[in-house]
C-alpha cells in the first residue's frame, strides 16, 4: 500500500455482490472511542458511494437526504441496497437502505442532477477576503482526517473559536452565539482526480462536530457532558464539484434550534478561494443526566 495514501480513500471502498447490492467490509469500519457504533459520517458517504455507482457518470449528486435508524455494529458488515427510484433526462433518483443482520440501520433518498448552465444566475461566493489555514495542524481526533479550529476568520463570518470555546467575535455578533468555525481535509494525498471521491470523502466530514455548536453558550461540550449525543438525521446539499476533500475547507457549523431534547444544527463550507461548495443540516438527540450548568 502506499503510504502517503489516504486511510479514508481505502476505507470508504465497496464491493459490488450483486445487481446494486454493494458491500461494505467490517475490516475497515470505524468506531470512534466511546461511541454506540460505527461513525454516522462513514455510513453516510458509503451510502451516497452506493448510490454513486448505479447512476450514469453524466450525473452529478446535488442532494442526500438521511435517517439514522438503529446503531451500526463495527464488527459486522453493512450491506447497501440501491433502488433506483427514476431516471430521467436531466435527473436520476436513488433509495439506498444500509442493512445489517436483516435490519436497516441507515437509509437515503439521493437525487442526482445533468450539469446545465445557469444563464447567469450566480450568487455562491463568499464576499470576504481570502484566508487560509497555514498556521494550523490537526489535532490527530481521527485517523482519517486533520482537524484544526480557526483561529483567523473573516471579520463578516462570525467568532473565532480555538479550542471550541467562544473566545471573541467580530463586530455586531454576539460572542456566545452557538456557532464553531474550523478547517478540515483528508488525512494523506486522495489518488486520481475524479470528483465522485472528493464529494464522498466530503460527506464523510460533514458529519463530524454538527451537534457541539449548541454548547457554545454553555462553555464547549467538553463541560457539559451530555449522557447521550446521537445523530437522528443528516441532509446534503452539494453546490459544486471544484474543490479537493484533501485540501483545507473551512466549515462553519451553527446551532439554529436547541430545545426538547433535540439540537438542529446547519453547516456551510468554502474553499480557501472563498466558494461556498456543501451546505448541510442534521438533528441530533441530546440527553443529560443534570441539567446544564
Amino acid at each position: 500500500l502506499d503510504p502517503e495514501e489516504a486511510i479514508l480513500q481505502r476505507s470508504i471502498q465497496l464491493e459490488e455482490v450483486d445487481s446494486d447490492v454493494f458491500l461494505a467490509s467490517a475490516d475497515d469500519l470505524f468506531r470512534p472511542l466511546g461511541a454506540r457504533g460505527v461513525f454516522g459520517g462513514q455510513t453516510i458517504c458509503q451510502t451516497l458511494h452506493a448510490a454513486i455507482l448505479s447512476v450514469p457518470s453524466a450525473f452529478a449528486v446535488h442532494s442526500f437526504h438521511g435517517y439514522f435508524l438503529l446503531a451500526g455494529d463495527a464488527k459486522r458488515n453493512i450491506i447497501f441496497h440501491v433502488q433506483r427510484v427514476r431516471d430521467g433526462g436531466s435527473f436520476a433518483t436513488r433509495s439506498v437502505e444500509a442493512k445489517q443482520r436483516g435490519k436497516i440501520i441507515f437509509m437515503a433518498t439521493v437525487q442526482f442532477h445533468r450539469p446545465e448552465p445557469s444563464k447567469g444566475l450566480d450568487c455562491h461566493r463568499a464576499r470576504w477576503i481570502k484566508v487560509g489555514p497555514r498556521h494550523l495542524a490537526g489535532d490527530g481526533r481521527q485517523p482519517t482526517v486533520l482537524f484544526a479550529h480557526a483561529r483567523v476568520l473573516p471579520p463578516d463570518l462570525g467568532p473565532t473559536c480555538p479550542g471550541r470555546a467562544p473566545v471573541g467575535a467580530a463586530s455586531g455578533v454576539d460572542p456566545m452565539e452557538p456557532v464553531e468555525f474550523y478547517w478540515t481535509r483528508v488525512s494523506g494525498r486522495l489518488s486520481g482526480n475524479h470528483s465522485e471521491i472528493h464529494l464522498i470523502c466530503l460527506a464523510y466530514m460533514s458529519d463530524m462536530g454538527m451537534l457541539s455548536c449548541a454548547y457554545a453558550p454553555f462553555g464547549g461540550i467538553s463541560a457539559q457532558h451530555p449522557s447521550m449525543l446521537v445523530s437522528l438525521d443528516h441532509s446534503m446539499w452539494f453546490h459544486s464539484t471544484d474543490f479537493r476533500a484533501d485540501d483545507w475547507l473551512l466549515f462553519q457549523i451553527r446551532c439554529v434550534r436547541a430545545a426538547g431534547a433535540r439540537i438542529l444544527s446547519v453547516c456551510r463550507v468554502w474553499t480557501q478561494a472563498g466558494q461556498l461548495i456543501f451546505s448541510c443540516a442534521q438533528e441530533g438527540l441530546a440527553r443529560h443526566a443534570e441539567p446544564l450548568r
